[in-house]
């Protein structure tokens, strides 16, 4: 419990006059709840016997009437109690949310590359979840074991010392209990909560990828892996649910005895005169407020150790160094466009080198398309212009300055990206056209579509503007989703604009068009083009092409067409115009 509190204490601090006034409302439920045994032993050896000797019934109402009020005070106290504890528990859970998201936001790109999404998404709701039952119960519950048991105890010594040694001769079989199990519960939680990643990235990638399943006809196989998986997930829980089970009874059993104990010994005490009747009844209202805090230890330290597990799961994420702490940039000023690499190599692993001393300059407004073989590295390196990767040697430069010096945000919002994969999100139409610029008016958001020739088909659809888009963009054509993303991008008025591999999925007529639109987008920008294709690479002022993460040769496409054997080769092989000669052929593209 200590590890909690002292991990989250930046979260948990925030609420403390919530969890104040729970736990003086925990306090006072209490305190009551301590009074009640010692006015039941009083009306027992005083009260009764002045009535069965011809007394007054009025102390007895009195009494029960104090009793009734108790339990009036007990039930209010209550109520603000939970009430203040899972305030406080929705609280930190809430925080604790936004801060994992946020953290996620910032991450480099390098931790998507290996992490999972069902895993991320576990941690995000499931862990989170049991931290906020921890909270919301598992500190009362705690408190109340510890607090309860230690005042009850004292009672007890205070009421009779020699039934209380009976009762608390079990007291270190409680503590070694709980010790081993709660080593053994920590690992079958981990294991859990482990298992539970598991499972959520099968469900988040069979939904991902239904369509690939239904192609392939692997509905059965997906369906007979998933129940693998989930009958170790049902493994894993019923692991931790039979440690609390196994727990819980022997903790009931000790208490048994202690009770079968505490009857005979206070029974014979009473018996032979060592002993009033309501002093063992006041001792056996005590034993039975000791009841709930025995009940709820197995429950409590299965709680206990399965937020441990979740915190430091959801500890693992915030502890990740992020984008934000490695901004050392500020420059902000406005930006030309010019680009130059020198002598920049790059590798995912230290002995598997991507890119190998890579040197070019791209003057402002200059269109340079990138080509090569897949594999050759022209994806790697665009990566490094939005600095979602460091280069491992060698300097980038930006209008003559250090990449690293601009700041990451002001630079990552002056460069815009289509993507071979167009991505909508599950908005709306005129949403996801001003995903970069959130705050642009109607107006605004129609003139970039406009540009991008998508308006028209935007205002035939239901809603106009206002239509939601599927995840993905399900229900459009390719052609159709990425206009849109080239409208998004024309909002977005980048200085830098990268196209990779835009077009490499649309059929040819689509291309066409879809290459007209993207003129209009290069216009007066520094703008870099990722291509298989010869008649997009055709849009470039120069070819740069690499080959097994080396550059090997820059120029024209015309240029390109005399003397590189590769570039030649591929282009013959894209050409429609079989037989005919050179020359005529490059007039076609």
């Amino acid at each position: 419990m200590i590890f909690l509190l002292r991990k989250f204490s930046i979260f948990i601090r925030r609420y403390r006059g919530v969890l104040a006034a729970a736990a003086f409302s925990m306090i006072a439920l209490d305190l009551i709840m301590y009074l009640v045994p010692l006015a039941i032993g009083y009306t027992t050896d005083m009260i009764y016997p002045r009535l069965i000797s011809g007394g007054s019934v009025g102390e007895l109402f009195f009494v029960g009437g104090l009793l009734l009020t108790a339990a009036f005070l007990r039930g209010l106290m209550a109520h603000v109690m939970i009430r203040n504890f899972w305030k406080a528990g929705e609280s930190v859970a809430r925080d604790l949310r936004n801060a994992l998201y946020e953290k996620l936001q910032h991450l480099d790109i390098s931790f998507y590359d290996k992490a999972r999404v069902g895993d991320l998404m576990s941690r995000a709701t499931y862990d989170i979840q049991q931290i906020r039952n921890f909270i919301a119960y598992g500190i009362e519950h705690r408190i109340r074991i510890i607090v309860v048991s230690l005042t009850v105890f004292g009672i007890l010594l205070w009421q009779e010392w020699r039934l209380a040694l009976v009762v608390y001769g079990f007291l270190p079989v409680f503590f070694l209990l709980i010790l081993l199990f709660s080593r053994l519960m920590r690992t079958a939680v981990e294991r859990r909560q482990a298992q539970m990643g598991s499972l959520n990235t099968r469900l988040q990638e069979n939904i991902t990828g239904t369509r690939v399943v239904k192609s392939f006809s692997m509905e059965d196989y997906e369906i007979a892996a998933f129940g693998k998986e989930n009958r170790r997930m049902r493994k894993a829980d019923l692991g931790v649910t039979w440690l609390q089970v196994h727990l819980n009874a022997v903790l009931l059993l000790t208490d048994g005895i202690g009770s079968l104990l505490v009857l005979l010994y206070g029974g014979y005490q009473v018996i032979t005169g060592g002993m009033s009747l309501g002093i063992l009844l006041a001792f056996l209202g005590y034993l039975a407020v000791m009841g709930f805090p025995i009940r709820i230890l197995a429950f409590n330290t299965s709680l206990i150790n399965q937020a441990r597990g979740a915190g430091e799961r959801v500890l693992e994420i915030l502890r990740l160094p992020d984008q934000k702490r490695s901004n050392s940039g500020t420059r902000r000023t406005p930006i030309r466009g010019r680009l130059e690499f020198t002598d920049v190599s790059f590798g995912y692993t230290p002995d598997t080198p991507i890119l190998k001393r890579i040197s070019f300059r791209i003057e402002p407004g200059e269109h340079v398309a990138f080509f090569g073989l897949t594999g050759s590295g022209k994806s790697t390196l665009i990566s490094l212009i939005p600095r979602f990767y460091p280069p491992t040697a060698g300097s980038i430069l930006l209008d003559s300055r250090p990449i690293e010096d601009w700041d990451l945000h002001f630079l990552r919002s002056q460069i815009g990206t289509v993507l071979q994969e167009t991505f909508l999100f599950s908005a709306t139409v005129g949403e996801n056209i001003a995903f970069g610029r959130p705050g642009a008016d109607h107006a605004a958001i129609e003139e970039a579509a406009r540009h991008a020739r998508i308006h028209e088909f935007i205002c035939s659809l239901p809603g106009g503007y206002g239509t939601p888009v599927g995840e993905y963009g399900v229900g459009l054509s390719g052609g159709q989703k990425q206009r849109i993303a080239i409208a998004r991008t024309l909002l977005q008025d980048p200085k830098l604009l990268i196209l990779d591999d835009c077009t490499s999925s649309l059929d040819a007529v689509t291309e066409r068009r879809i290459q007209a639109e993207l003129r209009g987008l290069m216009r007066g920008r520094t703008t870099i083009i990722i291509a298989q294709r010869i008649s997009t690479l055709a849009l470039a002022d120069r070819i740069i092409v690499l080959e097994d993460g080396a550059i090997t040769d820059i120029d024209s496409h015309h240029g390109l067409l005399r003397k590189n054997e590769l570039y030649r080769s591929i282009w013959e092989a894209q050409t429609v115009i079989p037989g005919a000669p050179p020359d005529r052929q490059a007039s076609e593209v």
